[in-house]
């Protein structure tokens, strides 16, 4: 069963409830009998893969095309 975080709009108290996802029950507030608003709750983000990470290795500003293309005027100049 998924998690839900509702929030009072009254006093801001917060509760989490499980339930079904087609479920939509009626959730009262413990501190001032309001109802409840479901609210998003918090996800954690986790980037995979490489060029996330500061040690990742930058790609040069030169592409590999460019850098060959070079070499072959150079080889022809000689």
């Amino acid at each position: 069963m998924p998690m839900y975080r509702y929030v009072c709009e009254n006093c801001g108290n917060e509760k989490v409830v499980f339930h079904g996802m087609n479920e939509t029950p009626v959730v009262v507030c413990d501190k001032c009998g309001s109802i409840m608003k479901r609210a998003i709750g918090r996800v954690g983000v986790i980037f995979k893969g490489t060029g996330f990470y500061s040690t990742d290795h930058r790609k040069s500003s030169e592409s590999g095309s460019e850098k060959s293309k070079q070499t072959e005027k150079e080889g022809a100049k000689v």
